[in-house]
């Protein structure tokens, strides 16, 4: 069952809408649903402090593969906590570029956390994908799951904890890259198009 339709996405965020549909899920069975085979990237191994690279490369898995790296400062490195990714700098964002099979559906755990790599409540994320969409949403744990589905091929995402007073670093976990299951992109097509002709 697909939630939250283009139209819908704003309920959780602020949303930019390009000539793209995306989809939003807030449950991940359901974003499974709509998918096929997909790259799962759990960054299990990865220890508190254990990869402090500029890149890693995800995948290949069904087809799917992609790179991690920091974007921000001149010499961006990534950083791990437990299990998850992150920015060695608070200022650094995260961004995913995808490299294998056409990819138009990336979904996640994704969430700010503090100097020593821990979740931190109330604080925004906002999450930009290659097709022009931009989603804002306050995560309520580190395993609130967002899933988005295009009807444009994806080529990136862009994950940012913007940081006020504090600083507050860009992380990710339980990450997904995949395309939808048949049928599903005549549908968000078509959903795209009755929000366009309602302008």
């Amino acid at each position: 069952m697909m939630k939250h339709l283009v139209v819908g996405a704003a309920v959780f965020g602020v949303a930019s809408f390009a000539t793209a549909a995306t989809t939003v899920y807030d449950n991940e069975a359901d974003f499974l649903a709509a998918i096929g085979d997909y790259l799962l990237e759990d960054f299990d191994g990865y220890v508190y402090g254990g990869f402090t690279e500029y890149t890693l490369d995800i995948g290949p898995m069904n087809g799917y593969s992609g790179t991690i790296s920091a974007q921000g400062g001149a010499n961006s490195y990534l950083w791990s906590g437990d299990g998850n990714m992150s920015t060695n700098d608070a200022t650094d964002a995260l961004h995913v570029d995808f490299t294998g099979a056409p990819t138009f559906s990336v979904g996640g755990w994704f969430f700010a956390s503090d100097i020593s790599g821990y979740f931190v409540p109330g604080r925004q994320v906002i999450i930009e994908l290659s097709n022009g969409f931009m989603y804002d949403f306050v995560p309520a744990s580190d395993t609130d799951f967002r899933g988005f589905v295009s009807t444009d091929e994806l080529s990136w995402i862009h994950i940012d904890a913007p940081d006020d007073a504090s600083y507050y670093w860009s992380t990710m976990d339980h990450f997904y890259l995949d395309s939808p299951a048949p049928g599903a992109l005549a549908l968000l097509g078509l959903a795209g198009l009755m929000r366009r002709r309602r302008r």
